[in-house]
């Protein structure tokens, strides 16, 4: 019997989970049993840990792409698929499982470049590369591995993102409550569940950036001296610029209707150079000195509430026509940003007093693990031969199974 068909006829199934996001901190590993499939499926964490990039391999993938020869990025595929091997050895090690316990591993990798757009002079066809080769991963720790989720999407006409929201619905959705699980990671993006929804009947797509040009705005304004906003301590000490904010909202993505998906293409370093350039032509064209620690907690909250403002007008435009909204279950990095949270929980309260403002752990799902513990889901799907996009949210032409797989 092959891997994947003993895998399937288990009663249940261990699965590692792997994740990398846009923010390029590292690796988060989720080690899961797992029990049936689609809207059956029983999952539950068993164990959960991490593992930080280098620096610099961090600022290779968070720098300017158009930097990185194609050796670099060969190179990169393989360091990554090592990494990557080296985070699932270690959670399945401090989980105190042996390797052939595993049925499994789930790797997101890390996206490099995510083109959904067929914008090119050349060649005008969607694309996308995530990074970090699976068969390295398969042959580095002998368990069968799944990875490249994206592509079966985009060939059937589909963006290719977001891929948790198949996971979202799995877990959240209700009989009774209309649920936003909103994510803020590098991007924003947003899932929403209708009551009784079907999959069909699910929303979900990237919102614009999340803590990405934060992290970005600081590291550059610094020198590399700091790399985010603890706590939203810079911004909550800072005072949003309203006029330069306006500025930033004229954007065409945030106006532009789902399915939509976005990355650092549009929203990386060389987005966050061009603000704090105009910022700083802003501030001088009013009769001010530009000064960088004078304007340094301003321009900080500002497009801290760009991230707000791109949030709540998805939830009033997007959302809201369709259905109710009586939870909205905040993840990712930016769910520590208290000053994102506190201002989140002020537009909502705005919107509808009655909506309820979670976080994952308040609903028994470490915030840290939630994306892992998503791809054991969309890994366990693949096993068992099941389809595991979400059409509605990608606009891809059908269910399509989404994930390659690397024997050992």
């Amino acid at each position: 019997m092959d891997l994947l068909t003993s895998a399937r006829v288990k009663p249940s199934r261990l699965i590692v989970g792997l994740m990398s996001g846009t923010s390029a901190d590292g690796i988060d590993a989720c080690l899961c049993r797992i029990k049936g499939f689609g809207i059956q499926t029983a999952a539950e964490i068993e164990h959960f840990s991490s593992l930080k990039y280098p620096e610099t391999l961090k600022h290779m993938i968070t720098s300017d792409l158009n930097n990185l020869g194609l050796e670099d990025i060969a190179r990169l595929n393989f360091f990554l698929g090592n990494l990557l091997a080296q985070a699932a050895l270690k959670c399945i090690e401090e989980a105190g499982y042996a390797i052939c316990e595993i049925d499994a591993i789930s790797s997101h990798g890390q996206t490099l470049i995510h083109l959904p757009d067929c914008h090119h002079r050349v060649l005008p066809i969607p694309a996308t590369l995530q990074i970090g080769d699976i068969s390295v991963i398969a042959q580095l720790t002998g368990i069968l591995t799944i990875g490249d989720f994206r592509p079966a999407d985009m060939a059937q006409g589909g963006q290719g993102a977001p891929l948790v929201p198949y996971a979202d619905f799995v877990m959240f959705r209700h009989d009774d409550l209309g649920k936003i699980v909103q994510n803020i990671g590098g991007i924003s993006n947003l899932t929403y569940l209708p009551p009784s929804c079907s999959l069909d009947d699910v929303i979900a797509f990237d919102t614009g950036p999340g803590n990405m040009v934060i992290d970005a705005t600081i590291n550059l304004l610094t020198k590399g001296n700091l790399s985010m906003d603890t706590d939203g301590e810079i911004a909550n000490s800072g005072t949003v610029n309203r006029e330069f904010l306006s500025h930033l909202l004229s954007s065409d993505y945030f106006y532009k209707p789902p399915p939509k998906s976005t990355g650092r293409e549009l929203f990386g370093i060389q987005y966050t150079q061009r603000i704090i350039g105009e910022y700083k032509e802003f501030i001088q064209k009013q009769g001010v000195v530009w000064d960088i620690k004078e304007h340094f907690k301003d321009i900080v909250a500002t497009v801290s509430e760009l991230t707000v403002q791109t949030i709540v007008y998805s939830y009033k435009t997007w959302v809201a026509p369709r259905g109710p909204i009586d939870q909205v279950i905040l993840g990712g990095g930016g769910a520590y940003n208290l000053y994102l949270v506190r201002r989140l929980k002020e537009e909502l309260e705005s919107m509808d007093p009655n909506i309820q403002v979670l976080t994952h752990e308040d609903i028994g799902i470490p915030n840290t693990a939630k994306e892992a513990l998503a791809f054991c889901i969309l890994g366990n799907e693949v096993i068992g031969l099941k389809p595991n996009n979400v059409p509605s949210a990608t606009g891809a032409q059908k269910p399509v199974i989404l994930g390659k797989v690397a024997f050992p």
